[in-house]
């Protein structure tokens, strides 16, 4: 998703804020600089993502749907999986990255999660990743994602959790302003920033069962590709985060500094995946 922290409106679905109704933040930056931070993110989140995959296990011929499909990564990854005769559907509020997908059994659709499940919500799996931290109601965009598949169908929800993130040594030059960083996100104007530990209650509410969870972050030093990701993330929206108070140009490239610096390092966002699975229809009991 986009770099959280900056204020203004209220959180919209999708991998990315939104200016006004019905946009993204970052829909007017440059198609290859957004797809370059798109799959940087990608990057960072696949291996937790697969080898969530594997322990649910996607069987071939199965109907699949990703919410917030961004780059497309998990959609291709799931329609590799389902083979020929499944179907995928990758659904996103901003669907320009998606462009190549479309092909026999793979669709993509204009959807906002908010507003309910992608028809004709049957899916034998769901996925979404960094789309509830983003909704300003969790808990029915996370019902909406569960009522996408069908009894007996999984659902695998990856949210970041901002709650460990903080500097390694408080001493170092760059702290401050890494902190002062924080605040902004932990101030939650933007996005839910514990949204990975909302989503388990959000999904068990939902409905769903025999859940599982887990978790992954890491210590991340200035110049890293996690550290690049997120400068990238942030010099993408260095004119709104200025304009908006936010920041000013001396501190939003204090900010800039600290992500580049090797000797500064920090514990990254938690990234939380959770999944379950709808509880199958009960049999009707004959007397």
């Amino acid at each position: 998703g986009v770099e959280p922290g900056l204020r203004g409106p209220t959180r919209r679905e999708g991998a990315a804020e939104m200016v006004e109704e019905g946009r993204y933040a970052l829909a007017e930056v440059a198609l290859e600089a957004e797809r370059s931070r798109l799959q940087q993110l990608q990057a960072i989140n696949e291996p937790a993502t697969l080898s969530r995959l594997a322990a649910i296990g996607v069987p071939r011929g199965r109907r699949g749907r990703v919410s917030g499909a961004g780059a497309g990564s998990i959609a291709w990854e799931l329609a590799e999986r389902v083979g020929p005769k499944g179907a995928v559907v990758a659904a996103d509020i901003d669907p320009r990255f998606l462009d190549d997908f479309p092909g026999e059994n793979r669709i993509v659709v204009t959807h906002d999660l908010r507003e309910g499940p992608v028809p004709p919500a049957d899916f034998h799996f769901a996925h979404g990743r960094a789309i509830l931290a983003h909704v300003e109601d969790l808990k029915t965009a996370a019902r909406h994602l569960v009522e996408s598949v069908r009894p007996g169908g999984w659902v695998l929800c990856e949210e970041p959790d901002y709650g460990a993130c903080a500097p390694c040594d408080p001493g170092h030059p760059h702290a401050d302003t890494f902190a002062r960083y924080l605040e902004g996100v932990l101030a939650g104007d933007r996005m839910d920033p514990f949204a990975g530990r909302h989503v388990y209650c959000a999904l068990a509410d939902a409905g769903l069962e025999n859940l599982q969870s887990s978790a992954i972050t890491e210590i991340v030093c200035g110049g890293s590709p996690r550290a690049r990701y997120r400068r990238e993330t942030m010099e993408n929206v260095r004119e709104m985060a200025v304009g908006q108070g936010s920041y000013t140009e001396q501190s939003f490239q204090a900010l800039l500094d600290c992500l580049d610096d090797p000797s500064f390092r920090y514990v990254d966002v938690l990234w939380v995946g959770v999944w379950g699975r709808r509880p199958p229809r009960q049999r009707a009991i004959h007397h």
